[in-house]
């Protein structure tokens, strides 16, 4: 029975069939849900775009994940997605140290550390722009020399 629950995950993950191998999994007792579950569910929800929950399945694996670079791989793919990239790069980092030869977590290793940089600079944009919102809100609430001599000639 559980050889071919395992088959029929996989067949459905072949076949992009992700709601089935959810729903499926779904179906089982939470507590009875065991770490090679959580991983099939965790894959599953983060090729449907809820990384959030998939992270919630993969941490349940984290046990048997710590030496498994894919599962630090999905993780980081998750977080990744998520736009946490402090996160996703240290998830990466591990599944590379594990696996150096595997180009799809260099690829989201440089991925992340760039995602990341732009939001840096996209920060520090946001500052100096503020800076100087504030500066020349400063410099229009002080009046200048020339507006006290405008003010004099017109009374």
């Amino acid at each position: 029975m559980r050889e071919e629950l395992i088959a029929q995950l996989n067949a459905w993950h072949e076949a992009d069939e992700y709601e089935e191998i959810v729903s499926r999994i779904k179906e089982v007792p939470t507590p009875l849900i065991d770490e090679e579950l959580a991983v099939h569910l965790g894959r599953a929800l983060n090729n449907l775009g809820r990384y959030r929950e998939a992270l919630k399945w993969f941490n349940k694996a984290a046990d048997q994940g710590k030496k498994d670079p894919l599962w630090h791989f999905r993780v980081g793919y998750a977080h990744y997605y998520l736009d946490e990239y402090d996160q996703a790069i240290k998830a990466f980092k591990k599944a590379n140290k594990l696996d150096p030869e595997d180009q799809d977590t260099l690829e989201f290793l440089e991925w992340s550390r760039s995602e990341k940089a732009a939001l840096a600079a996209a920060d520090e944009d946001s500052e100096d722009a503020e800076e100087a919102a504030e500066a020349d809100s400063a410099a229009d609430a002080s009046p200048d020399a020339d507006s006290d001599a405008a003010k004099e000639t017109k009374h």
